[in-house]
């Protein structure tokens, strides 16, 4: 922190400490979470870390050295690889997704996963987000292109796929 003036007993102003007080209290609560994370990575034989960054991948089941990294999987790419090497399931995507492992697109079975891959695994992944930015990204999807053909009520054209009998309430269906 700079002292912007000098006259004040501990040189910050108002607007200095309130930063600095914000900035200690999220370093206390990312520090207990991480603390948290670490520890139950660390404890797990496969997601193990050690000093020299060398751990499992996931990518190609290989102990070398990796980075540890967010992506999508989908449900087949990680029944395949197994879960042992998963450190942190992160969210589900209910919509089209495109899987970074077998780069095809999913709809509602694709995982935001917390994962370590090694260099080689991290550029297989890297030219998969190369191509999917340059054939357009998003715009790509299956959703998006149904919604380009049909137009913005493709949900309410097309049904959202639950009817009346499927959902759980039955009781409207009895008369």
């Amino acid at each position: 922190m700079s002292k912007r003036f000098g006259w004040i007993k501990d040189g910050l102003d108002a607007k200095d400490r309130i930063q600095k007080n914000s900035l200690k209290e999220r370093a206390s609560k990312e520090n207990a979470h991480t603390r948290k994370l670490r520890e139950a990575v660390q404890a797990d034989e496969q997601t193990r870390i050690n000093n020299y960054s060398e751990g499992y991948c996931y990518g190609c089941s290989k102990t070398d050295q990796v980075l540890s990294t967010l992506i999508y999987a989908c449900a087949e790419c990680m029944e395949k690889r197994g879960t042992e090497g998963i450190m942190c399931l992160v969210a589900k995507k209910n919509n089209y997704e495109l899987c970074d492992i077998c780069a095809q697109w999913k709809l509602a079975q694709v995982w935001q996963i917390n994962i370590s891959f090694c260099n080689s695994c991290m550029r297989r992944v890297f030219r998969i987000h190369k191509n999917y930015r340059k054939t357009g990204g998003r715009k790509t999807a299956p959703d998006e292109i149904l919604k380009r053909k049909i137009g913005k009520d493709m949900n309410a054209i097309l049904g959202s796929g639950v009817t009346r009998d499927q959902t759980k309430d039955q009781s409207f269906a009895l008369g």
